[in-house]
């Protein structure tokens, strides 16, 4: 199997071809245009059995290649910059998009596990809506924050002038977050019953996670979020570490659930107390937490998407012990 790994910008595309040995048989550089993607094309037909790896194919000047790539039916793999960023870590390594994108072939050269892309337009679009009202959102706040900062002898115009543009980004606000809420009522209606999850953060989860079908198992879905420990270990010394890696605005929606419901669940709360009295510092116990939250949203989108019955929240949603796969290690504690 040849992998095409491209390096995306929104001027430009550059592509290079890894055999399964890791040698580089070639490359191209076009520009990211209906001429440079038809060349594209036409150089990546030379190799009879490939797949493209893209670092960030969730990327809007991605979208016309991608649609180019699965007309024709080909296998694309998204691969997250943070997979590729630890080639670009390397001291004295050079870099270029020549460099870059041969490091995202050996990413998924090095983890053939990940599961393929796929093309969604309510995905793309509520990535398009979610990240812009995040956008907005921060505007927002930065307005709120310049009219309370305002001296007393401020003219009544300047003050009028910011309370319009405030207006103004709450109203967007209002409409961005209207059609969230349309599209998640298409795609996952019952995502919306979970406790500690709006709109706004039910748009995230769906338009960064993509189909729920493409991990394998809850453990999967919970290292994808960030929100399952990571084994680091030599000789006898063995330990398990918080995970820094996976999607950070899915590790954000947990976070933001897991405040949610310590200020309004008493089963929360009893849950976090308890891990506290084991010994457990309060961002030991949040985090905890955050795995099973993870194990929740999982288990209501898988429900969802196979049109099944919401699982309620049962006796096994802060279960005692987490299972990480091929760690060897079953029924670890939290």
């Amino acid at each position: 199997m040849i992998i095409l790994g491209l390096d995306p910008h929104p001027t430009t595309h550059t592509a290079v071809a890894l055999d399964s040995r890791g040698v580089v048989l070639d490359s191209l550089n076009v520009k990211n245009d209906a001429d440079g993607l038809h060349q594209l094309w036409l150089w990546s037909v030379q190799f009879e059995d490939h797949c493209w790896a893209i670092e960030g194919a969730g990327n809007r000047y991605v979208a016309p290649l991608l649609a180019l790539l699965f007309a024709r039916n080909q296998v694309v793999y998204h691969i997250h910059p943070s997979l590729t960023s630890q080639y670009r870590a390397r001291r004295g390594k050079k870099k270029n998009d020549l460099v870059d994108a041969e490091n995202v072939a050996r990413v998924l050269l090095a983890n053939p596990e990940l599961p393929p892309y796929q093309l969604s337009t309510q995905r793309t679009r509520l990535q398009e809506l979610s990240r812009t009202r995040d956008k907005l959102a921060q505007q927002r706040k930065a307005n709120q924050m310049m009219l309370e900062a305002l001296p007393d002898t401020t003219t009544a115009s300047l003050s009028t002038a910011l309370q319009a543009v405030l207006t103004s980004l709450e109203a967007a606000l209002k409409e961005l977050e209207h059609a969230m809420a349309t599209l998640v009522a298409q795609v996952a209606p019952t995502l919306l019953t979970v406790q500690g999850i709006g709109v706004v953060l039910a748009g995230t989860v769906l338009a960064e996670m993509g189909d729920i079908q493409r991990f394998e198992t809850v453990h999967h879905f919970a290292s994808d979020c960030g929100a399952a420990p990571v084994e680091r270990g030599s000789g006898k010394n063995t330990r398990w570490c918080v995970n820094v890696g996976g999607n950070r605005q899915l590790n954000r929606v947990l976070h933001l659930m897991a405040l949610t419901r310590l200020r309004c669940d008493e089963r929360t709360k009893t849950f976090v107390a308890k891990k506290e009295q084991e010994g457990k510092t309060k961002r030991a116990a949040l985090r905890a937490l955050k795995t099973h939250l993870a194990r929740e949203l999982y288990r209501t989108l898988q429900a969802s998407h196979v049109g099944g019955p919401i699982p309620a929240p049962s006796k096994d949603l802060f279960p005692r012990r987490l299972d990480i796969p091929g760690s060897g290690r079953q029924a670890l504690s939290l």
